[in-house]
């Protein structure tokens, strides 16, 4: 029987190891926490489990998905999500997921901007989306938001608001993602945007990763928590055993599924030489994104069930109150994501805490004597990948040029590309398949799911047909700038909104 090891207890790593042990292998899996679930688990503060963020699942999250019904899990629909602006609670401006006609001439008569910018908001989407992937060496060298300000119609409204959106949505500011990650993403929303996006019904760890971890452990997996790997050992061309504090273990092939930054401090000489591009791991980037939780004493009214957006804000503020959603707790309990971090990166934890609260106390009715508790996760020691302009050729692809080593997580190459469990789920499954076809396993192997893509054609076809509509949403957007004063998208839709409170 051979013997794999997997190194890294997270998403990827639980995944890879009970892929592999299904086909009889005899796998261990080493994790240096006392937990598993790496990233993407929660961890106890007090009495409750803490999560490093809040987590949302598309529709275009099909592996995910598919072992959420292993583990009989049902999640929590949403088609909307919402705008605040300060001072501005409860008015809200609505989005609806562009999952029908209907959704779509709602966010046009009733979103952040006026029609005329929201037309050229969509014609952009459908742009970027109908490139074709032929043209991946040029999509992976340009930011999205340099692909999106060369185009003729783009105004500075609608450049500003698809820079919020896009970091709100992947923490990942427009000027450093990769246009062809932007382009991935958009299509797989484009195809299946019904559901808009879906929640677990209660905390990851106990409903999603803990339940995932039986099934590992159900399928022969040795999970050894609290093992910390300090190197690999290359013996005549072959990576031969991974270096503990206490024991070097041998196997036959090795799954790498900790972060890049963890692996790529294992990369000496031997190793090199046997795969120079792993090198390229230390040119890859990762950030924190920072993460608030805010539980009050009481439940904050008008607070609606879906996302939230802090729109114009300083640090990128989105929450969710999941007090509803995972009973117990008779206040609300705001789980808020600070996608830009980057300001508060040189102050205390006590100072970060602070300047997010201030940001908070602008946008919802609560003061400092209104809350229970609030816990703070900067994720410093836990950053993102971030998928930056030309990284794809950077990323190790499941199977390396040693004979018997595998990388899975979501910064190897996947058709996901993006940081996200899905990501993570999707090269696990790769690095699984591969390592099983090089050992001569023809049935059974591993096939991760593809979200499916919109027709380019009928894309092209839409974006002609819409060439109308555009040219007349541009040429009133340049009036509107010639005898309006030059204000933000934020400050106008503020004043319609405090105009709209006055008036009721």
């Amino acid at each position: 029987m051979q013997h794999v090891v997997v190194v890294g207890g997270g998403l990827a790593g639980l995944v890879s190891a009970r892929a592999i042990s299904k086909t009889g292998r005899r796998v261990t899996l080493l994790e240096k926490s006392a937990r598993i679930g790496g990233k993407a688990g929660a961890d106890l503060h007090g009495e409750r489990l803490v999560e490093h963020g809040y987590h949302v699942f598309p529709t275009w999250y099909p592996n995910v998905r598919r072992i959420l019904r292993e583990i009989d899990v049902t999640l929590v629909d949403f088609d909307r999500y919402h705008y605040l602006l300060p001072g501005a609670f409860p008015e809200k401006v609505t989005v609806r997921g562009p999952s029908s006609l209907g959704a779509v001439a709602h966010n046009l008569m009733h979103g952040l901007l006026p029609w005329y910018q929201t037309v050229l908001f969509y014609n952009f989407t459908l742009d970027l989306v109908s490139q074709g992937l032929s043209n991946k060496r040029l999509l992976d060298r340009v930011s999205e938001i340099g692909l999106m300000r060369q185009a003729w119609y783009v105004t500075e409204a609608v450049a500003e608001m698809n820079q919020e959106n896009l970091l709100k949505a992947s923490a990942i500011p427009a000027y450093e993602m990769s246009a062809m990650t932007a382009k991935r993403i958009g299509s797989y929303w484009m195809k299946q945007a019904s559901p808009f996006l879906s929640v677990l019904p209660g905390d990851l760890q106990s409903t999603f990763i803990e339940p995932l971890g039986k099934t590992v452990k159900d399928a022969g997996v040795d999970v050894r928590l609290g093992t910390t790997v300090s190197g690999l050992d290359v013996v005549d061309g072959r990576v031969a055993a991974v270096k503990t504090a206490g024991e070097r273990i041998v196997a036959d092939a090795f799954v790498l599924a900790v972060p890049f930054e963890v692996a790529r401090t294992w990369i000496d000489d031997s190793l090199f030489a046997l795969d120079p591009s792993l090198g390229n791991m230390n040119l890859l980037e990762a950030q924190p994104m920072c993460s608030l939780h805010v539980r009050t004493n009481k439940r904050v009214a008008g607070i609606p069930r879906e996302h939230v957006f802090f729109h114009g804000g300083a640090f990128g503020l989105s929450f969710i109150d999941v007090a509803p959603l995972w009973s117990g707790w008779e206040g609300s309990e705001l789980s808020f994501i600070a996608s830009n971090f980057a300001p508060l990166r040189g102050l205390s934890e006590e100072g970060a805490t602070r300047a997010l609260l201030g940001e908070i106390f602008d946008y919802l009715p609560i003061k400092d004597q209104d809350i229970r508790d609030v816990v703070l996760n900067t994720n410093v020691k836990t950053p993102l990948f971030i998928n930056t302009i030309g990284a794809w050729p950077n990323r190790p692809t499941a199977r390396t040029r040693a004979k018997n080593l595998y990388v899975a997580g979501d910064f190897a190459r996947n058709r996901i590309d993006l940081a996200c469990m899905e990501g993570a789920v999707q090269s696990s499954l790769l690095a699984a398949r591969a390592l099983l076809e090089d050992a001569g396993v023809k049935d059974g192997l591993p096939e991760p799911l593809q979200p499916p893509v919109p027709s380019r054609a009928l894309l092209l076809a839409l974006r002609a047909g819409l060439a109308p509509a555009v040219l007349a949403a541009y040429a009133t957007a340049r009036v509107a700038e010639a005898i309006s004063p030059k204000v933000s998208p934020r400050s106008a839709s503020h004043r319609r909104q405090r105009g709209k409170a006055g008036a009721r």
